[in-house]
Formats: structure tokens, C-alpha cells, sequence
């Protein structure tokens, strides 16, 4: 009987030690599998595959400077210090959030329609837990788990986005009682709609100087505008600057230096890179209304339109048109899997040919009518500061076709896609002083052919719609805060076809709040989005 017993418990003893290495093991390989992880996760998701469970968090609140109340909604982000990848929290209604992630070392950046951009200066660290051998009393050494490291409390404050505009120009534009009514016009609109302080600023005039100690000299040189406003921004701090007039009465900077190296890169961006970083500063935004050599037509007109939208509370984007080379592409080019490779058309996408201005094109009317009854009209293909054509080089929309096309409900018009369709001429039309005459709200374009930034592409039109977890942006703070946030997730790199990124009319409009709901129920109806 004795014998009879010890064999089962030996049995016991024996499986138990087994189960025991497993256990070992399997702690060895889970502690593997995290580091695997940490190195196969997918690179700028912000969201990790459910059957990851990381070792480290970062948490903390995110409050309002000024007041210190908690900000609900705000996106805070933490980058791997080499960029390689990133992940992303929300705050709930108490201003709090939690981010798991792996150990390593992180920059974070804070997002918020209402705030300008938080972001950090050095980076944040957190361990995974760790075991330390320690000595003590009589030498015996013992290993310590050290858990201390594996979670830091980051409290992030944010200052809410300026209420200032400045309508900065020079004396060579052109005065008329037409553009001192349109500016009358919106100062009183922005200021009793949304309560902005606008104001218009003749960089080159003794009242100038009486209202900010500085005058500028010489209209035709960039730098001196750049000094100038670095002047006036440090009495205003961060706002919106409108630049009024074309080429000849501000210059678009050309040729600039970045970290000793020349540059050639027309954009009005560098006018907002006061630190001549060859990034755009925080809590800035900046825009232009152009028009023909001296002429001030446009402006007047661009002013009115900006009044216009303001008055209704806001522009929309319903209908909106795609007119795409292709619009079977992956977003943002066509609509991807919702559209089948016969298909002219998909939607609200419009593909060209057949849809196109050339004389071989069918439905050229109809497209006419399309871009006419649109709220947003997005194009891409082949661009040039007066045409947008095909990869064939098949026109697709002319500067003259600007006068077939009703624009006076002031759609926003986005041409980024394309290259140079943002260049302005000093002496003849293009399509930012003709679109903004006709009644376009805004029209978003870049000025070289380096491409668009991916992560721009990708957000650009969620902030701008609403679809953002934080809200609505107002069109400059999207357009100008996603590019400081390229630079800060890609690296100085992204640079160059970050700052071409330009915008013609108001930075200063926000989309309606009440066509929300609608714009939902069209993207189910057509199964269409573009949503990040």
C-alpha cells in the first residue's frame, strides 16, 4: 500500500516540475513575442492588432491653458523617437487618456480643432519591466522586478487657436471703394459671426508703423515682409495673416536658405517660418487672395465670398465632385474597390475621359453642371497653374473653363493632387486668382512637383469635414498644423513637399455644423469614403 501511494505522488511531483518549465518557458516567449511585436506592429497606426498586449503606457490629462479645464476629444499622439511608428489615444470628457504601447523612447504631439497643436520638445521614456541584481546585508544577492518605469503620467497643456487676422498688404495694391467696402464688409462679419478681430495692416505705410513700431522698406523683398510680420506677430501673438494682393504687390518667396543649403521652392508658407527652419510655426496659419499684376478685382471679390460663407455659418461639402483620372485608383485618386474598371462614372466620382473639356470627350455639359451644383470639387491628375489634365496629358479642366462653371455658391475647390497649380503669375491669370474671382471659397494646391505628403493626403479632408475625433477645423488651422505634424511624424525629410502646400481665400472658414448628419447619410448611400 505504501508503494502504492508514493508512485502517485512522485507521478504529481514529476508532472508538476514539467508544467513548471513550461511555464517558464512560456513566460521567455511571451516576453519574445513582445519584442517581435514591438518590431513587426504596423508602422503610423496608432492602433495595434487586439492580440497585442503591450508592457508600457503613458498617461495622463490634457487641459486647456488658460483655464485649466479638461479638453474632451483631443488626439495625443506618441512617435517613436526614429519614426517608425506611432500610437494614439483620445481624451474622455474628464480631459484623460491611456496609451499601452512598447518600451522605448517618445515624442508626443496633441491635436485639437479648438487648440493649437501641443507637442514635445525632448523625448518621453518608459521600460518594459526589468530584473536587477541587488546586493544585501551580508552580501547576498537577490533579484529585484523592477515595475517603476513601465508607466510615466504626461500632462500636456494646450492654448486655444488665436481669434486675431491680419490682412496684410503692401501700398502697390491697387485702392478702390469696391475692396475698402469688401473689407469693411468682413471685419464686421468675422467679428459678429465668430468673433474674430480682423484687421487690415499696410505693411509699407506710417499707420503701420504707429500701430506696430515697424515699417517696411521695400515691398519687393520677401525677407523684409518675413521681418516685418515676425514684428507684428510678436505684439499679436499667433493668428491668421491673409495676404492680399498677387505677386507684385507681395512676393511669393522663391529662392530661401534651410540649414545653410539654398532652396528653390515658391510658397507663401515661408512667410509663417519666422525661425527659417523650413517648417511653418505653431498656432500659425496663413493664406493669400490674389489677383492680376496690382489689380485688387479678386481680392475684393475673395473677401465677399469669405463674408458670404461666414454669414451662412459655415461652408459646405455636399455634393461633393471627384474628377479623377481614374476612379477605380486607391483613394485619394478615384474610390478604389467602389467602382469597377469599366466604370465612367462611381458615385460622385467622374472618370476622364469621358468626362473632360477635349473635343474628343462625351458629357462636357454635364460635368459643367456636376462642378456647377457642388459644394467641394476635388481634381487631380496632371496640373499646371492653368490647366488640370490626364497622365496622357488629355485636358480635363482649362483656366478659360473657369467662365463654363457657376461657382458663386462658393464651393471649395482642392487641386493639391496635381503639381504646380499653385504658382501665381505677376502678369496674367491663373487658377487661384480666376477661381477665387468667380466665387470659390478656398482652393487648396501646391507649387512644385515633388508630391503630396502621404499623411496630408490621408487627414486633410477628415479634419476639414468633421470626421476627426476632435471636430471641425477651420481650413488654415488643418491645412498649416498638418504640416508642422508631417515634419514631427516623418522627419525633416518631408520638408520640401510639405511647405508647397498652399491655400487661396480664407483660412479662417469652418464647415457648416448642420450639414454633418447629411454628409453621413450620402457616404452610406454611395458607400464612398476617404476617411483615415
Amino acid at each position: 500500500m505504501e508503494n502504492g501511494r508514493v508512485r502517485p505522488i512522485l507521478l504529481l511531483s514529476f508532472l508538476a516540475v514539467i508544467l513548471s518549465g513550461c511555464c517558464t518557458s512560456a513566460f521567455a516567449a511571451s516576453a519574445q513575442d513582445i519584442k517581435g511585436q514591438e518590431a513587426t506592429a504596423p508602422a503610423g497606426s496608432g492602433e495595434s492588432s487586439s492580440a497585442v498586449v503591450y508592457p508600457c503606457d503613458f498617461q495622463g490629462t490634457v487641459r486647456d491653458a488658460a483655464t485649466g479645464a479638461p479638453i474632451k476629444g483631443a488626439s495625443v499622439t506618441f512617435v517613436k523617437e526614429d519614426r517608425s511608428k506611432s500610437w494614439t489615444a483620445t481624451t474622455s470628457d474628464s480631459g484623460r487618456y491611456r496609451r499601452a504601447l512598447p518600451e522605448g523612447r517618445y515624442n508626443y504631439i496633441a491635436t485639437h480643432s479648438n487648440y493649437i497643436m501641443a507637442s514635445s520638445t525632448t523625448p518621453v521614456e518608459v521600460k518594459a519591466p526589468y530584473t536587477r541584481r541587488v546586493r544585501g546585508a551580508g552580501g547576498i544577492v537577490r533579484e529585484v522586478t523592477i515595475t517603476s518605469e513601465r508607466s510615466r503620467t504626461v500632462d500636456i497643456i494646450m492654448n486655444a487657436r488665436p481669434t486675431t487676422v491680419l490682412l496684410a498688404t503692401t501700398s502697390l495694391l491697387t485702392s478702390t471703394a469696391e475692396l475698402d467696402s469688401a473689407i469693411s464688409r468682413y471685419v464686421e462679419t468675422v467679428s459678429r459671426k465668430d468673433g474674430l478681430a480682423a484687421s487690415r495692416v499696410v505693411l509699407d505705410s506710417e499707420d503701420c508703423r504707429a500701430a506696430y513700431g515697424v515699417r517696411l522698406s521695400d515691398p519687393a523683398s520677401w525677407q523684409e515682409i518675413r521681418s516685418v510680420l515676425a514684428s507684428i506677430v510678436d505684439r499679436t501673438g499667433p493668428c491668421y495673416i491673409i495676404l492680399l494682393g498677387g505677386p507684385e504687390v507681395l512676393p511669393v518667396p522663391q529662392m530661401v536658405t534651410v540649414s545653410g543649403s539654398p532652396w528653390y521652392l515658391p510658397a507663401d508658407g515661408w512667410y509663417i517660418d519666422f525661425d527659417g527652419n523650413g517648417v511653418v510655426d505653431e498656432g500659425f496659419s496663413i493664406s493669400r487672395m490674389p489677383d492680376v499684376g496690382r489689380d485688387s478685382s479678386a481680392v475684393a471679390a475673395a473677401l465677399q465670398s469669405a463674408s458670404d460663407v461666414h454669414e451662412a455659418g459655415g461652408f459646405g461639402m455636399v455634393p461633393e465632385m471627384l474628377l479623377s483620372t481614374r476612379c477605380w485608383s486607391a483613394p485619394p485618386a478615384g474610390l478604389g474597390d467602389a467602382c469597377r474598371d469599366d466604370a465612367p462614372t462611381c458615385g460622385n466620382c467622374y472618370a476622364t475621359p469621358p468626362y473632360g473639356i477635349c473635343d474628343e470627350c462625351e458629357h462636357r455639359a454635364e460635368m459643367f453642371d456636376q462642378m456647377s451644383r457642388s459644394d467641394y470639387i476635388f481634381i487631380m491628375g496632371h496640373g499646371s497653374p492653368v490647366s488640370f489634365a490626364t497622365n496622357d496629358h488629355i485636358p480635363i479642366f482649362n483656366l478659360e473653363n473657369v467662365a463654363d462653371v457657376d461657382l458663386s455658391g462658393h464651393p471649395l475647390i482642392s487641386g493639391w493632387v496635381s503639381c504646380n497649380t499653385g504658382q501665381l503669375y505677376a502678369d496674367r491669370p491663373s487658377f487661384a486668382t480666376e477661381l477665387l474671382r468667380a466665387g470659390a471659397a478656398a482652393f487648396f494646391a501646391r507649387t512644385t512637383d515633388q508630391g503630396t505628403p502621404a499623411y496630408f493626403a490621408d487627414k486633410f479632408e477628415p479634419y476639414i469635414k468633421g470626421e476627426s475625433p476632435s471636430g471641425r477645423y477651420r481650413l488654415g488651422d488643418a491645412l498649416n498644423e498638418l504640416m508642422r505634424e508631417v515634419i514631427l511624424r516623418k522627419g525633416d525629410s518631408e520638408r520640401r513637399i510639405t511647405m508647397q502646400l498652399c491655400m487661396f481665400g480664407d483660412p479662417t472658414l469652418k464647415r457648416a455644423a448642420f450639414e454633418l448628419p447629411a454628409a453621413g447619410m450620402m457616404a452610406m448611400a454611395t458607400t464612398f469614403s476617404r476617411e483615415s
